[in-house]
């Protein structure tokens, strides 16, 4: 019941495939694939990984949260991006939104759930380690975010050109119909090094389990 409730509340066009690993020097061809074929075009976000290992200059310990969810975010390395638009699917609770001027600027926006977690707080230093190149920004706002419109979304975004310095791969989301998928193996076929996940058979086979 769940599940088809919360199935019944998504737009029929609602994302039900992921690509991740798209290279910078494909960008164009893949939106190109995408128009070649009639199909919609898909927002392409840039990524780069990330671990937090410091908040307002002191050390991030893992161990040091009693919450086993906050051990492991802190642990793990976050999907970081950048977008000068606020996502429609994403609210500014607290502080407000990038504008053109922060562009460059050590500023980042925080998911709000994330920073509960981790006790981040509006105005609160936090650094990054990637690859072994550090930065720090001031975070600038915290998010409410709509996970389940299965949109690509981030727990934490930086003000453009803040990681125009460190190496990325992009991701998106977008909705194949079932009558189209063949489409996915053309793609996969011309860019072999991406990663599709396939959100649909993911929640199929959740369903099987349950059922079950």
């Amino acid at each position: 019941d769940l599940l088809s409730q919360w199935q019944g509340s998504l737009p029929e066009d609602a994302p039900n495939r992921f690509v991740i690993n798209i290279q910078p020097d494909q960008v164009e061809a893949f939106e190109r694939f995408f128009t070649v074929h009639g199909m919609a075009e898909p927002r392409l976000y840039p990524m780069v990984r990330g671990r937090l290992v410091a908040v307002n200059d002191e050390p991030v310990d893992p161990e040091g949260f009693d919450d086993e969810r906050a051990r492991r975010l802190a642990e793990r390395e976050t999907n970081l991006s950048w977008t000068a638009e606020l996502p429609a699917d994403n609210r500014v609770v607290k502080g407000r939104w990038f504008k053109s001027a922060d562009r460059g600027q050590a500023l980042v926006s925080v998911e709000d759930g994330i920073a509960e977690t981790l006790g981040i707080q509006l105005g609160d230093s936090v650094t990054y380690d990637v690859g072994g190149r550090r930065f720090t920004a001031e975070v600038l706002n915290l998010r409410a975010v709509d996970w389940d419109s299965f949109h690509a979304n981030f727990f934490v975004l930086a003000a453009p050109g803040l990681l125009d310095d460190f190496p990325a791969t992009y991701m998106t989301s977008f909705y194949l119909p079932p009558a189209e998928f063949e489409r996915l193996n053309d793609l996969v076929a011309r860019f072999p090094n991406i990663t599709v996940i396939d959100v649909a058979a993911i929640m199929a086979q959740v369903r099987t389990i349950i059922e079950r």
